[in-house]
């Protein structure tokens, strides 16, 4: 018995820890996700800096949680995130490969590195 319940308590830990750490709650708005990638609304959503091939969809993805459930569902790699996975795009095919180079970018800077404590 009581091994059973030591494997109980790890997997719930495990699973609370996988629910709960993401994001600490860090959301961006549209606005910033907009202002920072020099977005221009297009046909099918934006335009990263005027770039037909650099359309992304009109739903950007504001924090970790829009960032986790696209990634899922992204067949073709087109889900770009921030380093720390706190906010994202998608791109619209045919998108070029350094307009993903250039979003990942501006995303790093909306979204930075936290400082480690010294």
């Amino acid at each position: 018995m009581r091994a059973g319940a030591t494997i109980a308590l790890a997997l719930t830990m495990g699973a609370v820890a996988l629910g709960c750490g993401d994001g600490d709650g860090v959301s961006y708005s549209d606005k910033q996700i907009v202002e920072k990638l020099n977005l221009e609304k297009s046909g099918n959503g934006y335009t990263i800096d005027g770039d037909i091939f650099c359309e992304v969809e009109g739903k950007l993805l504001n924090d970790a949680d829009e960032v986790s459930n696209a990634a899922d569902r992204d067949e073709l790699g087109l889900v770009i995130a921030s380093r720390e996975g706190n906010v994202g795009i998608k791109g619209v095919p045919p998108f070029a490969p350094d307009c993903k180079d250039q979003a990942l970018k501006k995303l790093n800077k909306l979204d930075p590195k936290p400082k480690e404590d010294a």
